[in-house]
This record gives structure tokens, sequence and C-alpha cells, in this order.
């Protein structure tokens, strides 16, 4: 762009953003001119849970499942159960240990 800002195509939000500053989602980043993603292998957090609490409760029923995930949403939703994750600015908050080997790895020690 003309203004030194790169524009993130990546959702409809088409954000335009000057160094340093990250977009709608909080997780991408203007750095050096590149659009970099700030959370890639690295986790708000991880569970293990009963699958009849996840919307998947009738996959395998009696089994257990891993959920894990990252920060960063692109919307804004008013009744959202994890708006202090994904609408979070401290990154440092987020654990380093998210590899997809890790994850897999994880699923497969606890059963899940």
């Amino acid at each position: 762009m003309a203004d030194e800002r790169i524009q993130c195509d990546l959702c409809p939000r088409d954000c335009k953003l000057h160094a340093g500053q990250r977009g709608a989602c909080f997780v991408r980043q203007n750095v050096d001119g590149q659009m970099v993603l700030t959370t890639y292998g690295r986790s708000s957090g991880f569970c293990i849970d009963p699958i009849e609490k996840k919307p998947l409760n009738h996959f395998y029923p009696g089994s257990a499942i891993l959920s894990f995930g990252t920060a960063g949403c692109n919307l804004a939703c008013k009744f959202c159960q994890n708006w202090d994750i994904s609408k979070s600015k401290d990154m440092d908050r987020l654990l380093d240990a998210a590899s997809p080997q890790g994850i897999a790895g994880a699923a497969v020690a606890y059963g899940a």
C-alpha cells in the first residue's frame, strides 16, 4: 500500500496494518512489512474431557477428547465464552508447547 501499511487477506475484514500493528484477530501482526502469525506453535490451554461435553457427543460415547486452542478471533460475539482468550493482548500467557507433533503425542498418551 502507498502509506506503508500491509493488508491481511486471511479473513473478510481485510485489516490494513501499520508497522507493529495487529489485526482485528489480535494474532496477525505487521512486523517489518511482513504479515506474521504471532501464535503459531503456542496454545492457550489443553484439556482432556469426556466426549459427551462436546458437540461430538454421539461420535464415540464414553471416550475422551483432547481440546486445545490458541488466542485469536476476528469476530466480536457478545455471547462468547472464550473472549478473555480469543481477544487477549497478553500473548505471553500462551504455552510454547503446541507443535502438531506434541499435540498428537498428548492425545495418544492420554487416550484422547
